[in-house]
């Protein structure tokens, strides 16, 4: 035990703890100060009280304190605990913690501070549960977060690496994030179990606060969860994402990767689920590695993944993560909410599944009710790369219910666009350009009189799908519409199934002589390693982007090239970094040396 280590009963009086700047701190209750305390515990043996605990570092040390079952409701319009000034503190968590603050205060809150020249200067909260016993129940005052800003404030920087969390905001304050009309959130939670909820209200017009991300009305998000997070709940108040940005025209900055899991994300009305808060607002959604979503529904007019109502949130899932997305009415499943266009990119060894909602909008694109121009369009681009293939299901959603019980739209794009709701004569929807490309397996069940990947009634084709691709298009009675080009056989069937063999030859894989004329090569394949062999002195490898991504997504880590007296090899991986779509490698031994080249530029460096 420390030499100057003691253990503070909060229910004997308020405590203020201020760093030192040498590792110590001191310790103020009441009239007894401790001036050298190095172990800040306070505790509360599951006691209720209404007195409450400071935190100041204004040191350049980190600042660690200790809260033990500690049950804390304030009455006195404070926060339960706070913590401030420009050194960063952590909190670890023992027992069972619960805070309650009262006034505009955060339930813990840690807000952004400033200098004169409004540069930001405040540390870092971080929550911890280094013992693994820990959980804290804290709830905000009115406008305050659970985690984060009081009222009218941006959250200073906050991580949670553990402990069982629950955080709920108060009217328009976030779960955990910012504060409420317009409190920014910046969170980091890499490793716990959370719960956050924002604020809510009974009338259902109010804007309240996202589960996790920005406060009501303009509140911005930025959010990193990664590690082996995992989200239990994240619900979004009226007006706000589960996971993102808040109300009017804020913008949401969210990456979801590691291990991270998601288990449910629900925005409020008008909000996505994880992305976009109702009316205008923007950013980015990155899902990534091994993350899992595993339900994430739109409110009202808003997307699953993506945009509120008149959003435009970019949407990249990639790696190897699983999502499982549903609009809520008129809005994509991924993509965009009402009169909103979707921009999703899948690609990798991810696996998505996702429904647009009621009113006709896109599994994958669109919301509904986006009329078209030449300026508006639906993106949607969906490929394998270096981290394997896509498995994509999607289904439009359903037709708008109309009042004399005729359908006033038709139903969503499986992948595309969403459609509009008793359309003038002329009007059309916005049109998709979507992409389709490598290897893939893709499900597109239509909306009802829709189209299963496309949009304005018209199916796109899709040609040179890489071997083992598959694309299976239905139409809401589960009728098959697939198109010629939509199903490729499998060139080689036996390499999905051995880590060894032998391939006489591979589609955009080519060797030739100094002449440039072609020559006879060996393939084999010897667990993760792929040889190409030439019996020649000097010779050329040639090979597509796409056949090095089939290669890759059939399990090769690495490539050797073999020649009389040459041989190199090269990681996939690293090779797959320097490659893009529709380039060519050409790689070249000779009896002295090797050179790699991508689409004219050397990467030989690459090779050993």
């Amino acid at each position: 035990v420390p030499a100057f280590a003691e253990v503070y009963d909060i229910g004997a009086g308020s405590i203020t703890i201020e760093a030192n700047g040498d590792g110590t701190a001191k310790v103020t209750q009441n009239e007894n100060v401790t001036d050298k305390d190095d172990d800040v515990a306070v505790t509360g043996s599951n006691a209720g009280t209404s007195n409450a605990v400071d935190i100041i570092n204004n040191t350049d040390d980190d600042l660690k304190v200790t809260l033990s079952d500690v049950t804390i409701t304030d009455t006195k319009g404070d926060a339960a605990v706070s913590v401030s000034g420009t050194g960063d503190t952590t909190i670890e968590l023992n027992g069972s913690n619960t805070l309650e603050s009262s006034g505009w205060h955060a339930g813990l809150e840690r807000n952004e501070e400033k200098d004169s020249a409004g540069n930001v200067v405040s540390g870092k909260l971080t929550i911890q549960d280094e013992d693994k016993n820990g959980s804290l129940d804290a709830t905000g005052g009115y406008g305050g977060a659970g985690i984060g800003g009081a009222n009218l404030k941006n959250s200073g920087a906050l991580e949670i690496t553990g402990g069982t969390i629950t955080a709920t905001g108060t009217q328009d304050g976030a779960g955990i994030g910012g504060g409420g009309s317009g409190g920014d959130g910046t969170v980091i939670i890499s490793g716990g179990n959370i719960t956050a909820r924002g604020g809510s209200s009974d009338n259902p017009n109010a804007i309240c606060g996202a589960g996790i991300g920005g406060g009501g009305g303009y509140g911005n998000a930025t959010v990193t969860i990664t590690g082996d997070a995992v989200i239990e709940e994240a619900t979004g108040g009226g007006g706000c994402a589960g996971i993102g940005n808040g109300y009017y025209d804020s913008k949401t900055d969210i990456t979801i990767s590691g291990n991270a899991e998601v288990k449910n994300a629900q925005g409020g009305a008008q909000g996505a689920g994880i992305g976009g808060g109702g009316f205008g607002g923007t950013g980015t959604v990155t899902i990534t590695d091994n993350a899992k979503v595993d339900n994430a529904t739109g409110g009202e007019g808003a997307a699953g993944i993506g945009s509120g109502v008149f959003g435009n949130v970019t949407v990249n899932i990639s790696g190897n993560a699983t999502v499982n997305a549903e609009g809520g009415a008129n809005g994509a499943g991924i993509g965009g909410g009402y009169a909103s266009a979707g921009d999703v990119t899948i690609e990798g060894g991810t696996t998505v599944s996702a429904a647009g909602g009621v009113g006709g909008g896109a599994g994958i694109g669109g919301g509904a009710d986006l009329e078209g121009d030449e300026d508006t369009r639906n993106r949607v681009t969906i490929r394998s790369n270096g981290d394997g293939s896509p498995d994509v299901s999607a289904v439009g959603g359903a037709p708008e219910p109309g009042q004399d019980g005729e359908d006033a739209s038709k139903g969503g794009a499986a992948i595309g666009s969403g459609a509009l709701i008793d359309p003038d004569e002329d009007a059309a929807e916005a049109d998709a350009d979507i992409t389709i490309e490598g290897k893939v397996t893709i499900s597109a069940v239509a909306g009802k009189d829709g189209v299963a990947i496309g949009a304005n009634g018209e199916e796109q084709a899709f040609d040179g799908l890489l071997p083992g691709s598959s694309i299976d298009r239905r139409n809401t009675d589960g009728k098959d519409i697939s198109l010629p080009g939509d199903k490729t056989a499998e060139e080689t069937p036996a390499v999905e199934s051995a880590n060894s063999g032998r391939l006489d030859a591979l589609t955009g894989l080519t060797v030739t002589d100094a002449a440039g004329k072609a020559v006879a090569y060996t393939l084999t394949w010897q667990d993760g390693t792929v040889t190409v062999k030439a019996d020649a002195a000097f010779a050329s490898l040639q090979m597509t982007y796409d056949a090095l991504c089939w290669l890759r997504s059939h399990g090769m880590q690495t490539m050797l090239f073999c020649t009389q007296e040459r041989t190199a090899s090269v990681s996939a991986v690293e090779l797959l970094g320097v490659c893009t779509q529709g380039t060519t490698v050409v790689w070249n031994n000779d009896g002295a040396s090797s050179a790699l080249r991508v689409n004219g530029a050397d990467h030989s460096t690459l090779l050993k």
